[in-house]
């Protein structure tokens, strides 16, 4: 798959020896990242994760995770070297294909002060559902999450 700035990406599902690479790449761009034992529910089939690589390093990846017709975005990154080139995008589009079998909805969450993300969401047709009070950690407390769904149909 390319982006839409022309970068060629391969997708591949999570192995037990990426782990210290997501984590890494992870801890980059969030501020409370996932601890190990969440991507290793990866590898035992409780959630997915696909990794985005382009010419051999790992640029980003998503976490989702499906049940009774519902689907969830639990998890997405790219690195800060491969932002803004469309590898989000991909990722996402990526998700929605692997969960579309099994669901008619898409669920996420996302901090209520990540405007950039709630805007890329919004632009890939997601819509606001709810909020949840004092859901994410942050440097003052919690903070709450904004609920976003999108339809698979």
């Amino acid at each position: 798959m390319q982006t839409r700035a022309g970068l060629g990406l391969h997708f591949r599902s999570l192995e037990a020896g990426d782990i210290a690479s997501v984590m890494a790449l992870e801890a980059q761009v969030q501020t409370h990242p996932w601890r190990r034992s969440s991507y290793e529910d990866c590898l035992d089939g409780r959630h997915h994760c696909w990794l985005a690589e382009a010419e051999g390093q790992v640029v980003g990846f998503v976490v989702v995770a499906w049940a009774g017709g519902d689907g969830e975005l639990l998890n997405i990154a790219v690195a800060p070297s491969h932002q803004r080139q469309g590898v989000g995008e991909c990722l996402l589009s990526l998700a929605v294909e692997q969960v579309k079998p099994y669901a008619s909805m898409l669920f996420l969450e996302v901090r209520l002060s990540n405007r950039n993300a709630i805007q890329f969401y919004e632009r890939e047709q997601f819509f606001e559902v709810g909020q949840r009070p004092n859901y994410y950690p942050s440097k003052r407390g919690r903070e709450d999450a904004l609920i976003l769904a999108r339809e698979l149909s």
